[in-house]
């Protein structure tokens, strides 16, 4: 069965360059995409700070992430991500996390990032 987790939260940017990484946890698998409001900024796969823009050119706008994490340690089912933004007013960690009832199950995570001054 696919799980689903959704978050939302603000961040408040300053005058310098936004930059986004996705860190999966738990020594699971998986992979994210990001998009400012409609606008894809770069591939699938891993993110590792992501420059997602100046701050008086992105705020207003929505940070969206979009990843899909598979249980591939057998040591558990639990799983877990974070969203390290920085560049803003101050550095900020979002956190996630669930549990899937069978190994190789997967879970989506949607993360909503409000860019805010």
């Amino acid at each position: 069965m696919l799980k689903r987790v959704s978050i939302e939260t603000d961040y408040k940017v300053a005058a310098g360059n936004v930059a986004l990484t996705v860190v999966i946890g738990d020594a699971q698998m998986g992979s994210s995409i990001a998009r400012l409001d409609d606008r894809e900024l770069g591939p699938p796969g891993a993110i590792e700070n992501l420059v997602v823009g100046k701050g008086a050119s992105i705020k207003g706008k929505t940070l969206s992430v979009k990843s899909v994490v598979t249980d591939v340690n057998d040591m558990t089912n639990h799983m877990s991500i974070s969203y390290e933004l920085k560049g803003g007013a101050t550095p900020q960690t979002v956190k996630a996390e669930a549990d899937v009832e069978h190994e190789g199950d997967s879970v989506i995570y949607r993360a909503t990032i409000n860019l805010v001054q």
